[in-house]
Formats: structure tokens, C-alpha cells, sequence
């Protein structure tokens, strides 16, 4: 049962994510378009943006991992572990980025949730890597 909960909850943690890495893509656009920056600046806001999307994604991500460990005994972090929540910051960003060190791991319902981390972090990677390529080609007219 455990991990169909915990199933549940990163897909509902991925549309989260999705919906605000989209919003943040919408927001730089909308600034971008009325704002008069050179282009090569609005490429600046553009990442900005997103990347501060995808931040705000991995520390939801980290959140859930903190309290599947701490409150709800869903699964832990093993490894080289320091006992703060600075480890599932870390753990989260290595599966979302899928860099995957292994120096800290999963156990439990929390292998789930990482690899579905990982699924949406590479899907909003590849977004972000499309989004900027835009901003980058309308920007080497200027």
C-alpha cells in the first residue's frame, strides 16, 4: 500500500511541477514580449526563470522526501548521509537532474518517488533546453 501512495504522490508532486515550470515559461514570455529588453538580456530572464522553476520543483520534491522519512516512515535516505534535511535537498536534486552520485540512496517507497523524480526532471529539462533555444534564436537577430 505504501507504494501506491507514494505513487500517487509523486505524480501529483510531477503535475505540480509541470504546471509550474509551464507558468514560469508563460511568465518570462509575457515580460519578454512588452518589456523592450534586448534580446540577449530577456535570454538572462528567460533561465532565470525556469531555473528557478525547476529549484522550486526539486525542493518539492525534497519536501516529500523529508516527510515520507521523518512522518510517515515511507522509506529513509542511506549512504553517505548527514542527518539534516540538507541530505534530501541533495538526495532530490540528484534524481532530478539524474545525475544519480549514489553516495546517498533510497530505500522503501521513497526508490518511487525518485524515479518518477527523475522521469519529470529529464521531461522539464528537455523543455527548458527547448524554451531557451527559442529565446536564444530570436535573440541572435538583434
Amino acid at each position: 500500500m505504501e507504494i501506491v501512495i507514494a505513487t500517487i504522490g509523486a505524480f501529483a508532486i510531477m503535475a505540480v511541477s509541470v504546471l509550474i515550470h509551464y507558468q514560469s515559461m508563460l511568465a518570462a514570455r509575457s515580460i519578454l514580449d512588452g518589456s523592450g529588453l534586448p534580446r540577449r538580456a530577456g535570454v538572462l530572464v528567460g533561465m532565470a526563470s525556469v531555473t528557478a522553476a525547476q529549484m522550486l520543483s526539486v525542493a518539492l520534491y525534497a519536501f516529500a522526501f523529508y516527510a515520507m522519512d521523518s512522518w510517515l516512515g515511507m522509506g529513509s535516505l542511506a549512504g553517505e548521509t548527514q542527518g539534516s534535511p540538507l541530505d534530501h535537498f541533495y538526495f532530490s536534486m540528484m534524481s532530478y537532474t539524474t545525475l544519480g552520485v549514489g553516495d546517498i540512496y533510497p530505500l522503501g517507497a521513497m526508490r518511487i518517488v525518485s524515479g518518477i523524480e527523475a522521469l519529470n526532471g529529464f521531461a522539464l529539462i528537455g523543455w527548458t533546453a527547448s524554451f531557451a533555444y527559442t529565446l536564444m534564436r530570436q535573440g541572435w537577430s538583434d
